[in-house]
């Protein structure tokens, strides 16, 4: 029985907790939260020990594994405390909005043995190996995502300078599968503007970030891609269970084929001169990344694992390329932001 703690009970937090609290092999122990009055309605409410900072429960609680789930600037800092201690880690995105800790983390998780884990759920999906499965991949041309989305509900995550923006923050994990389904990106250019978010009524509800996002992408081996992505919309806007009119989803383009992947929801193949193929999700991705890093932990053994930390901190060096891209206006090379 693997003993969990969780850091951090917000939103995502508390579904951590749930998923792990219902799987055979795991005990969750123990939650850390800053904010003391929620970590002491979460703790009654699920019946575990409630602490308010990493260090107590770290020393006083023995512990095979933690989830992070709060605030970007604190991931690394937190994670680093974790490793010292000797846990394994699911770690939420993104990582941090800085090359430098990107690479710091990185460094202390090559040096050790412990599993550290990204967030990136969507990978676990059952849908992203079948399409990984049916790519064409002698003429794979084109990757084309987008994420609309409304004014973040969390508070923190509406300011750019501590969430990142969307691209960062939410649309990662479509570069995350950009990466999975088409290999390494090597040049990143982007545009951003503040126009559809910078009225007095978003001043008033403390939005500081970027409305829009054009993100276009260049693989190693040879296709292209873009990404769009806005906060600019409202949140009843999408209400269809069409694929087409998700929001969130990624084209993937063959010569004479289309896969389209509505976001752990479904998948579509479109093929010249046959009928059309569709495949529905068969697991909970949160689920299933949860399970692999359960197994991996067992078995000691990282590449059980879709988004280890040695593979996931790419994803998160993509996004912090498109930033720097859109504040530059130059064409940024993600593989050189910790050099």
């Amino acid at each position: 029985m693997l003993k969990f703690g969780i850091i951090g009970v917000g939103r995502r937090g508390i579904d951590h907790l749930e998923v792990l609290r219902n799987l055979d092999e795991v005990s969750v122990r123990a939650i850390c939260e800053i904010d003391k009055q929620r970590a002491l309605e979460v703790s009654r409410r699920y019946n575990l020990k409630g602490y308010s900072n990493i260090e107590d429960m770290l020393e006083k609680e023995s512990l095979d594994a933690v989830v992070i789930s709060t605030p970007t600037p604190l991931h690394v800092s937190q994670a680093l405390q974790c490793i010292k201690a000797g846990t394994h880690i699911m770690l939420e995105k993104p990582i941090s909005l800085d090359p430098i800790d990107v690479k710091k983390l990185l460094i202390a998780v090559r040096n050790r043995n412990q599993i550290i884990a990204v967030g990136f759920q969507s990978r676990n999906s059952s849908l992203a190996g079948t399409i990984k499965e049916n790519i064409d991949y002698d003429t794979l041309s084109m990757l084309v995502g987008r994420y609309y989305w409304t004014i973040p509900i969390i508070q923190w995550i509406r300011q750019r300078s501590l969430a990142g923006g969307q691209i960062v923050d939410q649309a990662i994990h479509l570069l995350d599968l950009f990466r999975f389904f088409a290999g390494e990106i090597n040049r990143v250019y982007a545009e951003y503007t503040e126009k559809g978010r910078n009225t007095e009524e978003d001043k008033e509800s403390k939005f500081d970030n970027w409305a829009s996002y054009t993100v276009a992408l260049s693989f190693k081996g040879g296709a292209v891609g873009t990404l769009y992505s806005t906060y600019s919309l409202y949140p009843e806007v999408f209400k269809s269970t069409s694929c087409s009119e998700s929001l969130a989803y990624i084209d993937i383009i063959s010569r004479e084929m289309l896969i389209r992947h509505c976001i752990e929801r479904e998948a579509r193949i479109f093929r010249k001169n046959r009928e059309p193929e569709v495949f529905k999700t068969t697991v909970d991705a949160t689920i299933e990344m949860h399970k692999r890093f359960i197994e991996a932990i067992k078995q000691k053994d990282k590449k059980l694992i879709l988004s280890h930390y040695e593979d996931a901190y790419k994803s998160m060096l993509v996004s912090l390329a498109a930033n720097k891209s859109a504040k530059t206006g130059r064409p940024i090379d993600p593989n050189k932001l910790m050099q």
